[in-house]
């Protein structure tokens, strides 16, 4: 992760015109940025949506597949679709997230995959909900859930958490151990350590 990237602040008048309407509502908002993709669990948004009409999500990204196009997403007033929008400018929109979140299917695919917006959470300071990814089991700040009433107690349990200091200083940790700089200086010690 780009620790300083992602973990800047803004003006709380500072808000993009996508999301006025939703902050200014001053409901709970679960977030999510990337690719909405065949491996995004579309039908565990759509029953968080449903099972919390009083939360608000918000999918930034791409419909890169048009997978997105089979289901009713646009159906729920409490979901929110704003497109993609540019690296340089995620922060400002995810710095409104109350809870960031993966929710991908479990698959061949997503067993093996490391996604860096968990690190990009971690850096924004907020509590994370992701599915079972294996990945995402290594660390403490990530709260788990295993199926789909799982993952929806545990967006209620993250809510809980904002604000707790020692969360909050969990998930900073776990940003700045893997951020580029960290994990280059890993690579360098191995490298040395191995040099013959």
């Amino acid at each position: 992760v780009d620790y300083e990237h992602f973990s800047r602040s803004f003006p709380p008048e500072d808000i993009p015109v996508e999301l006025r309407a939703i902050v200014a509502a001053e409901r709970p908002i679960i977030g999510y940025f990337g690719a909405l993709v065949s491996w995004f669990d579309y039908e565990l948004v759509l029953a968080a949506a449903e099972a919390r009409p009083d939360y608000d999500i918000v999918l930034i990204g791409w419909d890169y597949d048009r997978s997105m196009n089979a289901y009713p997403l646009q159906e729920h007033a409490n979901i929110h679709l704003v497109g993609p929008i540019p690296y340089r400018d995620l922060p400002r929109y995810a710095c409104r997230f109350d809870v960031s979140t993966i929710p991908f299917r479990i698959n061949e695919i997503t067993e093996s995959a490391s996604p860096i917006k968990l690190f990009e959470y971690m850096a924004l300071g907020h509590p994370i909900v992701t599915t079972a990814l294996p990945e995402c089991r290594k660390y403490r700040s990530v709260l788990i859930g295993e199926d789909h009433a799982g993952f929806v107690d545990q967006l209620d349990r993250a809510l809980s958490l904002r604000g707790d200091a020692a969360y909050a200083g969990t998930l900073r940790q776990e940003a700045l151990e893997n951020t580029w700089d960290a994990k280059a200086a890993v690579v360098a010690e191995l490298i040395r350590k191995n040099w013959r």
